[in-house]
């Protein structure tokens, strides 16, 4: 069992890196083990981060990972790629895997997605007048069941307002779409469907769940905006708000 303390220490020294560093928003477990040395929570790197990787395959058998808020699994048949992302970025709904040899096109294009659905989060905070919880998982939003046959994760969703009850979800481009930017539309999850598929299926789930619990939704999507021919969003503050104002104004007329 992982020792309580360590845990914590381990939070902490989280928090202080992305504090210092303000770009990448998601980075390996590896490329935080020079700070766990130095806080003394390892002797030293074995394998690459083999020690930060033991303490979180320890935690993913008990059903633990929660106790790590930053953290971000992402599974792919028997392997697991871990990663630590920051407190205000929204969590991939695409494959962050990739192989590091020649692929800084497949990052730009993930970044991109990240930094519009950030963007367009932060647009919700603005017209609503306060700040969402951008990595909220509810107790009866789940996922599918892993490979250990019982546990299964907590689904996050984009952005939770407490007081308003709201979630509002981004909708990024379709895999499947001919403009998308990389993706492994056909990799298999645990479940047996792909990436793609999974991701409907879990949209539908919080499509159905969250109302059940008194929760309304909103979901903006890419397509709402002026896009370039990367797919990225064409900023324009001014005209996005309008956007972000129409999805929003039932939400904003019940709670004037």
């Amino acid at each position: 069992m992982v020792n309580p303390s360590k845990i914590s220490e381990i939070n902490q020294v989280i928090e202080a890196y992305f504090k210092e560093h303000s770009s990448p928003a998601i980075v390996p477990v590896k490329e935080l083990m020079p700070a766990f040395i130095g806080a003394g929570i390892f002797a030293k790197d074995l394998r690459n981060g083999l020690p930060i990787r033991q303490i979180l395959r320890e935690l993913d058998e008990a059903n633990q990972l929660q106790l790590i808020p930053a953290l971000y699994a992402e599974r792919n048949g028997q392997s697991t790629y871990w990663y630590f992302i920051a407190d205000n970025t929204t969590v991939p709904t695409t494959p962050y895997k990739r192989d590091e040899k020649g692929t800084a096109g497949k990052e730009d294009s993930l970044s991109r997605a990240q930094s519009d659905a950030t963007y367009v989060i932060d647009l919700c905070d603005q017209v609503l007048g306060r700040k969402a919880n951008r990595k909220k998982r509810f107790d009866f939003l789940l996922g599918d069941v892993h490979k250990d046959g019982v546990s299964r994760t907590k689904l996050p969703v984009d952005a939770f307002y407490e007081q308003l009850q709201l979630v509002v979800g981004y909708k990024e481009m379709p895999a499947n779409d001919p403009g998308a930017p990389f993706y492994k539309s056909r990799m298999k999850t645990v479940s047996g469907v792909t990436r793609e598929e999974q991701r409907r299926l879990y949209d539908k789930r919080r499509a159905e769940l969250l109302p059940k619990h008194q929760i309304e939704l909103v979901v903006i999507s890419w397509s709402d905006f002026l896009n370039d021919a990367q797919n990225r969003i064409i900023r324009n503050e001014e005209r996005d708000i309008q956007v972000v104002q129409n999805a929003l104004k039932k939400i904003i007329q019940k709670n004037s």
